[in-house]
């Protein structure tokens, strides 16, 4: 089995770290929730392009996108159960 960059798997943020007023990031995504007070003022997406173009030349891309994608999923499956 082939070495595979510490980055794999991670191309999206893992959203149950995620805190206010503090930017959360992943290899390629990151979110911020800005809330001052009671509730949330702005909800913020950002892409690095230049490491999304660098993760699609990488040869784990799809296994990588697989994997990401399978967690994300599997993350939000939990949140809407319990």
């Amino acid at each position: 089995m082939s070495e595979k960059n510490e980055c794999f798997g991670k191309i999206f943020p893992d959203l149950d770290r995620l805190e206010f007023n503090k930017p959360l990031e992943s290899a390629v995504f990151s979110v911020n929730l800005r809330s001052q007070g009671i509730g949330i003022q702005d909800r913020q997406i950002e892409a690095d392009h230049e490491a999304w173009d660098r993760c699609q030349d990488c040869v784990s891309f799809r296994s990588c996108y697989d994997l990401s994608m399978a967690r994300f999923v599997l993350e939000n499956a939990l949140h809407s159960r319990f």
